[in-house]
């Protein structure tokens, strides 16, 4: 499916549906208002997984079921249909619906179908449809789409997201119009790291619902003229929001209740219903709450904020807080009010604690009652600012989100993007000199490269591996694995050939660097994200089963394995919690080193023998490494560690910057240049055991591994909404 508009006609779609369902519609079907009427349920976060969640399963089925019996005109889905978003749970969920039923069922993805799958949503796509897509329920529009990341759990929308929303709102303007996501978009801005652009695109086509779930909690609430519903778990609680369309001469409303069911695994609990406010779809005065104008500028330490409004809107509030660096703490609570003077408004936000770089001011409105149709309760404006210290020398555009790691060749660094556009430039202090580019399949997982040979290679998720003439561009070879390539790469010498490793889903390939002939290829007891860890003898490699496995470097051949998922058996827990996302580092003598999301491990490269362990959370984590006679590791919340490599003691600790995702460090001498997902960058004195932040990448996330200038005195990143900078390091 290509994820092109689909028109729904009333009923059209569901003559095969039983007519007995009809006659067994509640109260709430048959005052669907006029002849014509929508009536849709909305339910979100079922969290379907038979063999680890029973309850969640049994509470799906128990909702599937009524949903059959309500036989609304259309069933929405807010995301996180399974815990992990194995195929095996897809269909648990689908199944749970007659055949006939499910044209009318729509679903978008949710970090649970994206965080824990290495296939390029392949099993989404094969089970359930499109990523994204929309439909036409008589004049209403409904858009579905998706704010997921591959391998990771939080959320945003990329540059091709964001133009394919466009063209369909554009095309739909002026009708009512409901948008599905999975995250919450406007009051926990920490959540859509990109929220503010979507929030002016739904405002800008005059969307009138968002509805989604993803915290497991209750909220309605009108920001911008448009309802956000954020629904309650069906895992937790069973039950759906019924939304029916009513209209009159003088309204049109999707009258909105909360329908909690029967829960089969707590008899005790007490089905019911309750009304919540209803979503306006009729034309009005929407934007009566958007200031005129908003403005921000820096004064020393302070933030001056101006907000003008509408001399004819009566308002309760005006508020602003700076949003600082911090990810995933939902709610932004340290807003400060604003004083008025007729209609403008001001206020100093202090900018001590805000970091140097790019940085973001929340401004809300809130009004006070205001007659039907009208429009909402509260405005909120994002303005971009810069506090001074840590601007970029130059900054340059890929096509596409970049998660994939920087790779260097002499003075030339290259990026490549999830469009498949590969780039090469030339830092020259205050510009980017671009070198060459290539078209490629989309990269979303690191690139290898051999520095001497003048080699890189690349994973796709079209299935290939490429090599690329790093100089040049040209391309050397490409070699078809059979499957999406989304893991990282990584060389390795065996039997004195250069080879590159790379995992297809659950296949480890073992390819020739200089033609791209398979060696070999060995089936896996799970996925793996990589990269393998190679010493010549033996590969080291974690799976999705939780253990940490050896193979033969020459054969692919299984050794050893350790169990490194805490005890965990469930093959979802197995998964999240296992070494399947670590990376490996090789330790002095006969040992290597293992992470997994709440443990780092030594053992034995002989044996798998365990020698030493620490409780700490490495799962996604720059790759340790030997500093001198230590090993260096940061771990996952920030925290710099100097361990010994016979004991795992640790010498100091030091923390620093929070968020380590996937973008190794940095070295510059005794420094270290740590670079976290919410975009801080810091700098670590490793002689003086100190750490300072260097400022504020972006508003967007960052997990690829930055790179270093060939002189060293510019810090080279990509941010995953696509842009490549140079920063001047002090």
């Amino acid at each position: 499916m290509s994820g092109n508009a689909v028109t729904i006609r009333r009923r059209s779609l569901f003559a095969a549906a039983p007519l007995p369902l009809l006659a067994s519609m509640p109260a709430a079907r048959a005052h669907a208002g006029d002849e014509g009427g929508q009536v849709i349920a909305f339910v979100t976060d079922v969290h379907v997984n038979p063999e680890a969640s029973p309850d969640k399963t049994a509470r799906a089925r128990a909702t599937a079921d009524a949903l059959v019996k309500l036989d609304p005109d259309l069933v929405i889905h807010g995301g996180d249909l399974t815990e992990h978003g194995s195929a095996d749970e897809l269909r648990a969920w689908t199944g749970m619906f007659p055949e006939s039923f499910l044209s009318r069922v729509h679903h978008v993805p949710g970090n649970h179908e994206a965080a824990w799958i290495v296939d390029n949503y392949a099993a989404y796509r094969a089970e359930i449809g499109p990523l994204h897509h929309s439909i036409d329920l008589d004049d209403l529009h409904v858009v579905f789409t998706n704010p997921s990341i591959h391998q990771q759990g939080v959320a945003d929308y990329s540059p091709e997201e964001l133009s394919w929303l466009r063209e369909d709102l554009a095309k739909a303007k002026g009708r009512p119009i409901l948008v599905v996501g999975h995250h919450v978009l406007a009051l926990t801005p920490n959540q859509i790291r990109n929220a503010d652009k979507v929030l002016d695109l739904f405002t800008e086509y005059g969307v009138n619902a968002f509805l989604c779930g993803h915290i497991h909690s209750e909220r309605d609430n009108v920001v911008n003229g448009m309802t956000e519903l954020t629904g309650v778990s069906n895992g937790d609680t069973p039950g759906y929001y019924l939304l029916t369309r009513h209209r009159t001469t003088d309204s049109d409303l999707l009258e909105v209740e909360r329908v909690d069911i029967a829960d089969p695994t707590r008899p005790e609990f007490e089905p019911g219903r309750r009304q919540l406010p209803p979503i306006d779809l009729a034309p009005g005065d929407r934007n009566r709450l958007q200031p005129e104008q908003a403005s921000v500028s820096i004064d020393g330490d302070q933030l001056q904020v101006a907000v003008t409004l509408r001399s004819d809107v009566e308002v309760a509030l005006v508020q602003a807080a700076v949003m600082g660096p911090t990810l995933g703490s939902g709610n932004v609570d340290n807003y400060t009010e604003l004083t008025s003077d007729g209609t403008d408004w001001s206020t100093t936000l202090d900018l001590t604690d805000v970091p140097a770089g790019q940085n973001r001011v929340f401004i809300r409105v809130t009004g006070t009652p205001v007659v039907a149709n009208t429009g909402g309760d509260l405005w909120h404006t994002t303005i971009h600012f810069e506090a001074p210290g840590f601007t970029p020398a130059w900054t340059t555009r890929l096509r596409g989100s970049v998660t994939a790691a920087l790779v260097q060749d002499g003075d030339l660094v290259i990026s490549a993007s999830t469009s498949g556009h590969v780039l090469a430039v030339r830092n020259e202090k205050r510009r980017a000199r671009r070198v060459w580019t290539a078209l490629i399949g989309p990269v979303h997982n690191d690139p290898a490269a051999l520095a001497d040979r003048h080699q890189i290679f690349l994973p796709s998720a079209d299935h290939h591996v490429y090599a690329l003439d790093s100089r040049t561009g040209d391309l050397l070879w490409r070699t078809d694995l059979g499957a999406p390539v989304m893991s990282d790469l990584a060389t390795a010498t065996i039997d004195d050939a250069s080879v590159v490793l790379a995992l297809a889903v659950d296949t480890l390939f073992c390819v020739d660097s200089d033609s791209g002939s398979i060696l070999w290829r060995q089936e896996l007891a799970g996925i793996s994200t990589g990269p393998a860890l190679c010493d010549g003898e033996q590969i080291y490699l974690g799976l999705s089963d939780g253990c940490v496995w050896s193979f033969d470097a020459h054969t692919g051949e299984p050794g050893w394995s350790v169990d490194q998922s805490g005890g965990r058996t469930d093959s979802y827990r197995t998964l999240i919690y296992g070494p399947w996302q670590g990376r490996r580092a090789p330790l002095p003598g006969d040992a290597v080193l293992a992470g997994s999301t709440d443990l780092l491990r030594a053992v034995r490269r002989s044996d798998g023998e365990v020698i030493w362990e620490r409780n700490e959370p490495f799962g996604v984590c720059p790759a340790p490494r030997m500093r001198g006679e230590r090993i260096l590791a940061v771990s996952e919340v920030g925290r710099v560690m100097m361990l010994d490599p016979d004991t795992g003691d640790s010498d100091f600790e030091l923390d620093t910057i929070p968020y380590q995702k996937n973008a190794d460090f940095l070295f510059r001498g005794s420094e270290m240049i740590l670079t976290g997902a919410g975009g801080l960058v810091a700098l670590v004195d490793l002689d003086a055991r100190t750490s300072r932040v260097l400022g504020q990448l972006a508003p967007d996330y960052v997990f690829s591994s930055p790179a270093l200038s060939a002189d060293e005195s510019h810090y080279i990143v990509a941010t995953m909404g696509g842009e490549l900078r140079s920063y001047p390091l002090p």
